[in-house]
């Protein structure tokens, strides 16, 4: 008996854990293909950006479905549809198969995290047990963080990349198997102002001042995820580190991840979400801006795990800043244009990196990115009480 409680009250962190697995595994995998398969800087930067194209347009009208008929249907299609895309590169061995694997994954990730955020929300109006479910969700994807790249840079060495990619996205069936153990609370009521809402209506949810700053700390934090998810592994290489090494240092990042996030609740009551927000932004950027100094394994492996602490803060507390203000009728809706909002950044900002790494260095990215995140971390500062 304790053992089904506890596997339901854990359900969504196992979810997670193992979709992320397939997603976040791939990700510095996509990159090493495409660079395998003779696309240059740019064109790797355009397929790193394909990943958030349509979810920029989708994501506000995936928030409206989600607040319309509840989190766990999304969930069970998005998990599928995730590991379906993540095949397609084993198969088609092609920068075509590539391309039209990241769209369909960059669909199916922003549903499933749109729809597991929501599910925060959608299941309780108290503050204490909202924060329970985005820490479970939180920890899912900083496990799977940790584990993928981890076991993609090993098979993917011995292996190659299509099959690496292939066999994590295929682990990503066993969480469509287990959405359907989700205890769904699918909306029964469905008013047709919300129906026909229009992108310029859920615009308006950005007269409140501390969503605005949620939203910048989850595009900062995202920008300097993906531009290290994306550009390390190639950075690395010039360098002269093996991929197996590769794929270590890229889950150091995530193990980091996971350990702040469990410290969150300590570090919250310590200080305030303003000072916590500044703060790691702007250690991020030091560590970007560091890190094409260093050749050894072991300074790039530290650089890495601080690097996660900052990184890794940052999403939980946008979250649960971006539910907290939000209509609990439209938390679906508000999530969604946060998403949008992040993946307008993840969509421009690799293609404008690609270009400046072909016309300069990859050094350049990191150095660039690090300036970034230290002079915009005190637009993040958040009001007292935030």
């Amino acid at each position: 008996m304790k053992v089904i409680t506890y596997f339901n009250e854990h359900l969504i962190t196992i979810i997670t854990f193992i979709l992320m697995i397939g997603i976040m595994g791939t990700r510095p995998l996509i990159s090493l293909l495409s660079n395998e398969l003779n696309a240059s800087p740019v064109e790797i930067g355009i397929i790193i950006g394909l990943f958030p194209l349509l979810p920029t347009f989708l994501a506000i009208k995936i928030g409206h479905y989600v607040d319309s008929i509840g989190y766990k249907t999304p969930i069970i299609i998005s998990t599928l549809m995730c590991t379906l895309s993540l095949l397609i590169p084993m198969f088609f061995v092609s920068l075509e198969g590539v391309y039209i694997s990241q769209l369909a994954a960059g669909v199916g990730q922003t549903t499933f995290v749109v729809s597991a955020q929501a599910m925060a929300g959608q299941l309780s109006s108290d503050e204490t047990v909202r924060e329970k479910y985005i820490m479970k969700f939180s920890i899912g994807v900083a496990l799977g963080s940790f584990i993928g790249p981890l076991i993609g840079g090993f098979f993917g060495e011995r292996y190659g990349y299509p099959l690496a990619i292939g066999f994590l996205g295929s682990l990503g069936i066993i969480s469509t198997f287990l959405s359907l153990f989700l205890k769904g609370r699918e909306r029964a009521h469905h008013n047709e102002r919300q129906a026909k809402n229009k992108i310029i209506h859920s615009l308006e949810l950005l007269k409140i001042p501390h969503l605005r700053k949620a939203f910048l700390v989850s595009i900062f934090v995202l920008l300097g995820k993906d531009i290290f998810t994306a550009y390390f592994p190639l950075l690395a290489l010039e360098l002269g580190l093996s991929i197996s090494i590769i794929g270590i240092i890229i889950s150091i990042n995530a193990v980091a991840g996971i350990i702040v996030r469990w410290s969150l609740p300590y570090l919250l009551h310590k200080w305030s979400r303003s000072t916590i927000a500044f703060s790691s932004i702007v250690l991020s950027g030091i560590c970007f801006f560091s890190l094409p100094f260093f050749q050894s394994w072991f300074i790039l492996s530290l650089f890495s795990f601080i690097l996660g602490i900052g990184l890794g803060i940052g999403q939980p507390l946008s979250i649960s800043t971006t539910i907290h203000y939000l209509p609990k009728e439209k938390v679906g809706e508000g999530l969604g244009l946060r998403l949008t909002a992040n993946r307008l950044t993840q969509m421009s900002s690799p293609i404008l990196f690609g270009g400046i790494a072909q016309l300069t260095s990859m050094s350049w990215v990191f150095w660039i990115i690090g300036c970034i995140l230290v002079i915009g971390g005190k637009k993040t500062r958040l009001k007292p009480g935030a």
